[in-house]
């Protein structure tokens, strides 16, 4: 069968489904480069906020027009199948997030009334063009109950990977020529809570950097509650073998006031004194945190205390959200700040966001670093990912998986311009 697989938000959502593909063409579908032409069109969806959930509705309600089946999968469909009405539901199945290995074997034997099609390489299926980049789950769910969050109902309470199971899987994707491991995870540093005796974050790190072959590993987002237990040690880890000094860490408000509201299970100052550590341990880390806006019963003050905290602690990157109340989850049921308000403050943190992340970049003009070439941009661009990760655009394509030595000409607010030397 030709299938056609699209996935929609973090990098964990995007993981399953190309996993999903991975497994499907090794079974003998064809993988299609787009919905035309496809017989089962699979859509991994994303709930975190409200416009993405209604994005989600209407790329299922354009999915189902088009395609003889549909199977939606991801965040929405244990909480929001409610959602999904009208001629496309007779079409569509429904596989919850933790039956995903069970998809194939749907679609195996709905095969069985369709002649499988010759793969056509020329259409550019992924089999074409093998991915450097992979991302490797470690859990699913995790131990947290912050009061916003949709992910952690849509997908549960932590189940770790075994160690083994993850080191299996990222010596096989370096077999495939994969140049870029990603560690992903609702909370990362939550690996291994719920399996006694088993090792920490830090260890699983140091087992992934024991493997074989030429390339790097970023580890993915992570809280600053989860982290605190094995800070030291996984900033070690960090520093050693083929790690990115990379560091996502979302710290969501400044005010602890509004943390305590949210359920975080960590202070302003503890956030300030793990970035401290980071910074001391690795001098050239990227930060890149998280910034929830207009939380109910957010104040003037607890907003200037976050943009404080961003002045004071200075990400590369920071990813700014407008509280979106969710289904199902304890802030949904709080009196909403006015939108007028919560918009006027996003815009502001989003300046500041801009501002702060052009300094800290503008730093490294006239560097000479080494960059992996990961991603191909038009007209002939490239992207290259320095030893911490920040992207940088050269004018050139590289072979992709490639490291290049770089200058570095020019900074943007969210990445670096450069040259190979």
């Amino acid at each position: 069968m030709r299938v056609y697989v699209e996935s929609y938000g973090c990098s964990q959502n995007q993981g399953e489904g190309a996993a999903l593909a991975r497994d499907l063409a090794s079974r003998g579908h064809e993988l299609a480069p787009a919905p035309a032409g496809a017989d089962v069109g699979v859509l991994v969806t994303c709930g975190v906020i409200g416009p993405t959930e209604s994005r989600m509705v209407r790329r299922w309600q354009a999915l189902s027009a088009r395609l003889p089946r549909v199977v939606v999968t991801g965040c929405l469909v244990p909480l929001r199948t409610d959602l999904l009405t009208g001629p496309g539901r007779g079409r569509t199945t429904f596989v919850p997030i933790r039956e995903q290995a069970h998809l194939p074997a749907l679609l195996d034997a709905w095969s069985v009334d369709a002649p499988l099609a010759e793969p056509n390489m020329a259409e550019g299926s992924d089999r074409a063009t093998p991915p450097v980049t992979e991302e490797v789950i470690i859990a699913q769910g995790c131990t947290s109950g912050c009061t916003y969050c949709f992910s952690r109902l849509a997908r549960g309470r932590l189940s770790s990977v075994p160690s083994e199971t993850v080191v299996a899987r990222v010596r096989e994707a370096v077999a495939r020529g994969v140049r870029e491991i990603r560690l992903t995870a609702l909370d990362t540093a939550a690996w291994g809570n719920d399996r006694p005796g088993t090792p920490t974050l830090a260890g699983l790190l140091r087992a992934v950097c024991e493997v074989p072959g030429d390339f790097r590993v970023r580890v993915g987002m992570m809280s600053p509650q989860s982290l605190e237990p094995c800070r030291d040690d996984y900033l070690a880890a960090l520093a050693e073998g083929k790690a990115y000094h990379f560091l996502h860490l979302p710290v969501q408000s400044g005010s602890d006031r509004i943390l305590e509201a949210m359920r975080r299970g960590y202070s302003a100052e503890q956030f300030r004194r793990q970035v401290a550590a980071a910074r001391s341990r690795l001098p050239d880390l990227h930060l890149a945190t998280d910034v929830i806006v207009g939380f109910p019963g957010e104040t003037e003050e607890d907003h200037r205390a976050t943009e404080e905290l961003l002045e004071s602690v200075g990400p590369e990157t920071v990813n700014v959200t407008r509280f979106s109340p969710r289904p199902g989850t304890p802030a949904a049921r709080l009196p909403p700040l006015s939108p007028r308000v919560a918009k006027r403050r996003s815009r502001s943190v989003a300046a500041l966001r801009q501002r702060i992340a052009r300094a800290r970049l503008e730093r490294w003009i006239g560097e000479r670093v080494v960059g992996r070439v990961l991603e191909a941009g038009p007209g002939g661009s490239s992207v290259a990912r320095m030893a911490n990760y920040l992207p940088v655009v050269l004018d050139r394509q590289p072979p992709l998986g490639t490291e290049v030595e770089l200058r570095v000409d020019g900074a943007r607010s969210t990445y670096l311009l450069g040259s190979p030397c």
